[in-house]
């Protein structure tokens, strides 16, 4: 599967990140969202929040397009 901005994914998707871009890569990484972590989309609105190891990260939509992902079952 081809791996699509965060925001393209609907409430509920788990996912894995494949790549994470932007002038905030750095920042988010270490936050925990890096190549290969998974994740789940708490809530896909006017900004995003993922639920990552128990915690709930929000971030803005131009953030949020900048993470690549796939579903986590793939």
């Amino acid at each position: 599967m081809i791996p699509a901005p965060l925001t393209s994914f609907c409430d509920g998707c788990a996912l894995k990140i494949c790549s994470v871009c932007g002038l905030v890569q750095d920042r988010l990484r270490e936050m925990g969202l890096r190549e290969g972590a998974c994740v789940e989309v708490v809530q896909n609105s006017e900004d995003l929040i993922v639920r990552l190891d128990g915690c709930r990260i929000g971030l803005r939509r131009d953030v949020a397009h900048n993470i690549l992902a796939v579903p986590a079952s793939t």
